[in-house]
């Protein structure tokens, strides 16, 4: 076996890890004690920041690692040092041990410790020294982009004064109230196979905090922010849970579960506990019922503490709107026409561009009074607009929304039993999610592998997220990466971009889902995704990674940093490529985009001997010819199984410029090994379009030509012909194949190869009467050799087809 090599973060950390979990863990966690409320509270700010002008010692500052250059002295790096919020902390340095370290060179496996200004709130970093960067770091990794999100985030960490809002303070007892929580038990067969026999209900008295808990975080964000403290073993229920409804987060304010304090949510599916704001379904924005912790258009929030928030779902609550089971309405509905608020409705409405306000859906089909919107900077509660209509709600919400917000913190807290997407930054800026406990088996009880819809982490049209240290079970994808769907996506959202995964656990229960995936709502672009140390696995994990779109979608799927990562096991294999992602509601004419997925970087991204045998490293189901995945590279890698790398491209050869090196292929049964290596395959200059005439009409590459080309050629019926290069693959001619595909038609034409590594096409015919034709069409050559596969597309379009017939 190779010894592995590690990336320049893994490389530097490797040390300092064993050291400081525990220290790391707890990272500037608020103190779990009360206090009292004082005029001028102190900040319970643990985040540090480099000084101006500290660029010799310190190289970065990110939101769990000080980085310093080489030869640091203990009291310089300290002294470059300073306070996120300018407050005035405590830091001090220790060494491995623990022991204070108070001269010589800073050393990976120091760990600084901050105690913040109100001399309670302590956290610490890990210390690392800065490793120059390999060639291949150069080549497969952005480090000065990494860098710089990591430290951009820890920067805009929120900082919280030490005033404390405690729910179960005297001046929230009155608000604090007996009501009857009403859930399904079971439906009236006793059997959950009969689908159709409808939900039986229960009920029970509980005390309810609701209107407390929102009463103390305006309190504290009223009075200049703070922290709302959910107490340990302060609740009036016999259970000892605090139940609420949806709990609205503002400005300034830290929601604080303690450990040990538990958050039920409430079962009723009213908008008395879950009113109607504007939130997001699957990418399509409307307003419906509140996430059960949403904030809109605040800055400075955070939901942390050691405690429990539960989303109360379960296979009779929440879940049967999945697939409308026991007399309940599907949200799954496809018409267009449905009497209800589901999949088919909103989709219309989002391919009509129908007004988000508009959008309205609540819990009796009636219109609420008011509706919260974003104007001039503030949030306002106005009347619907006039000629609104509002339709009965199945679209189950989020757990934590923050919806359009910045300097975001969610960190430490347990989570249970959630009714839809996770944890969701919806149009956020500067999100840290560190040391959460997410647990959500949607695999319990009926239809074992039928219900999903629990993706863990979902950053959606946000910039700068790290997620970090967070141990995720679900049955979808742990960590989902989205940009709004179709025109809502394309025409209202940001991109997704600047994101750190890492040091996690992903593991799937059996819903047959990715570790990590882009899409397939990413109509508003993805890009610039690290992922790195982490471990991926479970009994239904399908891949590490899965990008997915169509030709719906618009937008691309770009420049994705996956590394230093371990596959326990998967169905598939390391990542799935899928151009032809289904789409939930097809409208004509709706697909004329081109699914663009390209810069994909595996690096270092092993097995375990534990891998179900016969799997290879890439599921590939689909791919345009006229869009092919770009620029892929797979390296420095242990795939554990009895399969072949080409066996991986036996579906699909759609892709352009692979590159595979250094990677082994390791037979569990026999421990044979095969190396991986592609061979570049290159077309020599000069391919072009020839007329029956025998005069030809030179076709650039659509990759190298200035964007937008489009090569003008005199006739609709031509043949291709060009050279493959056999500089690099002198055998090509004997054991590679290449043919043509034209537009959309999957159908290859073939082209004959000659032994100097020439060729030339069967007839193409141009067609613009097509339903996706605007100004150009697409002549895709494809050739491989095994595992050595490239394609290159040409842009065109007919003389005869253009008014003037300029390019």
């Amino acid at each position: 076996m190779r010894n592995r090599r590690r990336g320049p973060r893994a490389l530097i950390l490797s040390a300092v890890t064993a050291v400081a979990a525990g220290l790391l863990g707890t990272a500037h966690a608020v103190p779990t004690t009360s206090a009292a409320d004082t005029r001028h509270p102190l900040s319970t700010g643990t985040s540090v920041v480099a000084r101006q002008g500290s660029a010799g010692a310190v190289q970065n500052v990110g939101t769990s690692t000080v980085t310093v250059r080489p030869g640091t002295g203990v009291r310089q790096a300290l002294a470059k040092l300073t306070s996120a919020d300018r407050s005035r902390q405590t830091r001090v340095l220790v060494d491995a041990e623990g022991q204070p370290k108070n001269s010589g060179q800073v050393e990976a496996g120091d760990v600084l410790r901050v105690t913040a200004e109100d001399g309670r709130t302590t956290g610490s970093y890990a210390l690392a020294v800065d490793q120059p960067a390999t060639a291949r770091d150069k080549a497969h990794w952005n480090n000065a982009l990494y860098d710089r999100i990591d430290r951009t985030v820890n920067a805009h960490t929120p900082v919280f004064p030490d005033r404390r809002c405690d729910v179960t303070a005297a001046k929230y007892r009155p608000l604090v109230r007996q009501v009857t929580e009403t859930y399904a038990t079971g439906n009236e067969a006793g059997r959950p196979s009969a689908t159709d026999s409808p939900l039986v209900y229960g009920s029970q008295q509980v005390w309810y905090y609701g209107d407390a808990l929102n009463a103390a975080v305006k309190d504290c964000s009223t009075a200049g922010g703070g922290i709302a403290v959910v107490p340990a073993g302060g609740s009036l229920n016999a259970d000892g849970a605090y139940y609420t409804g949806a709990v609205n987060l503002l400005s300034g304010v830290n929601l604080h579960i303690e450990t040990g304090a538990v958050v039920e949510f409430m079962r009723d599916k009213t908008n008395e506990y879950y009113p109607v704001v504007r939130t997001s379904y699957e990418g399509s924005d409307l307003y419906s019922y509140s996430p059960l912790i949403y904030a809109l258009h605040q800055r400075n929030i955070a939901v942390t503490g050691g405690g429990t928030l539960d989303g109360q779902e379960d296979m009779w609550n929440w879940r049967p709107w999945k697939k409308g089971y026991w007399g309940e309405p599907s949200v799954e509905n496809k018409s267009v026409d449905a009497p209800y608020g589901a999949n088919g409705v909103l989709n219309d409405m989002n391919y009509r561009d129908v007004p988000v306000e508009q959008r309205i859906f609540t819990d009796d089909g009636e219109l609420p009074d008011t509706i919260p919107v974003v104007r001039q900077g503030e949030v306002r509660d106005v009347a619907p607009p006039a000629g609104a209509q509002a339709m009965k709600s199945t679209f189950r919400p989020s757990f934590i929304q923050p919806n359009d917000s910045t300097n975001v913190l969610i960190e430490d807290v347990r989570i249970r039993n959630t009714p839809f997407w996770i944890v969701h930054p919806l149009s956020s800026k500067n999100v840290l999610i560190r040391n959460l406990d997410i647990y959500s088996n949607k695999t319990t009880g009926y239809e074992r592998t039928g219900w999903n819809n629990d993706d863990g982490i979902d950053p959606e049209s946000s910039e700068n997220v790290v997620m970090e240290n967070n141990t995720v079970t679900v049955s979808d994808d742990g960590a989902a990466v989205k940009a709004g769907r179709n025109v809502n996506g394309r025409e209202h959202r940001s991109p997704s971009q600047n994101i750190i995964i890492r040091d996690s656990s992903y593991r799937n229960d059996g819903g047959g889902s990715a570790a990590v995936s882009m899409g397939s709502e990413m109509s508003g672009g993805i890009r610039n995704v690290f992922i790195h140390d982490n471990t991926f696995g479970g009994s239904g994990l399908a891949m590490a990674l899965k990008l997915k779109t169509n030709s719906s979608r618009g937008g691309a799927v770009e420049n994705i940093y996956l590394r230093d990562c371990l596959l326990e096991r998967a169905s598939y294999g390391v990542a799935e490529f899928d151009a032809d992602y289904k789409e939930t509601v097809p409208f004509p004419g709706a697909d004329a985009f081109d699914p663009t997925i390209r810069d994909i970087h595996i690096d270092n991204v092993d097995t375990a001997p534990t891998m179900p045998p016969g799997r290879t490293a890439f599921s590939f189901p689909s791919g345009a010819s006229r869009s092919p995945v770009e620029n892929v590279y797979y390296g420095n890698s242990v795939f554990h199984t009895s399969s072949t790398l080409s066996a991986a491209f036996e579906k699909n050869k759609n892709i352009r410029n692979l590159v595979v090196d250094n990677v082994d292929y390791v037979n569990p049964s026999t421990g044979a090994t095969t190396r991986y290596d592609t061979t570049p395959l290159v077309l020599e200059k000069g391919t072009r379009a020839v007329r029956d005439d025998g005069t030809t009409v030179p076709l650039a590459e659509a990759g190298s030509a200035p964007r937008g080309h489009v090569t003008t050629v005199p006739d609709a019926t031509f043949r291709v012909a060009g050279k493959v290069d056999l500089s690099t693959a002198p055998d090509f001619p004997a054991k590679g194949t290449v043919r043509l595909f034209v537009d959309r038609d999957t159908t290859p034409v073939a082209a004959t190869l000659q032994a100097d590594g020439s060729f030339l096409s069967d007839p193409v015919t141009l067609d613009d009467n097509q339903t996706w034709y605007t100004d150009r069409h697409y002549v895709s050559v494809n050739f491989y050799q095994g595992i050595n596969i490239n394609t290159v597309v040409h842009h065109v379009r007919v003389e005869q087809s253009t008014t003037d017939g300029s390019e």
